[in-house]
């Protein structure tokens, strides 16, 4: 149960989201429960997932019992072929680490924490990487980089995916239906898999590699990174 001035700021907090809510980004609460709110981010102009090309991203926000000295814990459901975020979801950003390994402070409202997020999403930063692989070939070739993830977001960021998976959070279709919980710590920080078009068991990379152990390398890669 929150403290009563950290209800107080939360709403607060909420109340400016849904007032003024900041460039390309749609906060809500799905039900009562304050804590569990999700984000609606249109891809940023001029990036691989830009909204006009259909990046409509899924997010969810959980907010820590110490909130604010603790930052929320926020992950992507609709997936992001990014060097910061991993196949889970999980978002590789100062902003969302308590210091000295990250840059959270009181001081940092949901607004602003969420305009990082969709600044991340146009300007990701392959130094502080969560997936190595990712994080290497865009310093190689970032116009492959570009040309994959436009692929990857026509494909997994439409509004149909995104209904799809506010669906599956709310509980409405079953987990089965084209979208699987990867995560275990409540339905709104649920992984939901999206890449129900591309990740037939015969698809395979690039480099003809089966997408299903690259994704298992990316994992592997990931546990062993900072973030």
């Amino acid at each position: 149960m929150l403290a009563a001035p950290t209800k107080a700021r939360l709403m607060r907090e909420l109340g400016s989201l849904a007032k003024d809510p900041p460039p390309g980004i749609a906060a809500y609460c799905p039900d009562s429960d304050i804590t569990q709110i999700r984000a609606q981010i249109s891809g940023p102009e001029g990036s691989p997932f830009e909204a006009s090309k259909g990046g409509v991203f899924l997010l969810t926000v959980s907010i820590a019992g110490r909130y604010p000295f603790e930052p929320p814990r926020c992950r992507f459901i609709t997936p992001l072929y990014h060097p910061n975020v991993d196949s889970g979801g999980r978002i590789c950003l100062d902003t969302l680490k308590s210091p000295p390994a990250g840059s959270w402070s009181p001081a940092v409202g949901l607004p602003s924490l969420l305009l990082s997020i969709r600044s991340l999403m146009a300007e990701p930063n392959p130094d502080d990487a969560l997936v190595p692989e990712l994080a290497d070939f865009y310093k190689r070739d970032l116009k492959g980089w570009e040309r994959e993830a436009r692929r990857r977001t026509a494909l997994d960021a439409t509004t149909d995916k995104l209904e799809k998976a506010e669906s599956v959070l709310n509980g409405e279709v079953e987990q089965g239906e084209g979208a699987v919980a990867e995560n275990g710590e409540g339905k709104d920080e649920a992984a939901v898999d999206a890449k129900t078009d591309g990740s037939a068991a015969g698809d395979t990379t690039k480099e003809g590699r089966p997408l299903e152990e690259k994704r298992e390398e990316n994992g592997r890669e990931a546990k062993r990174t900072k973030c």
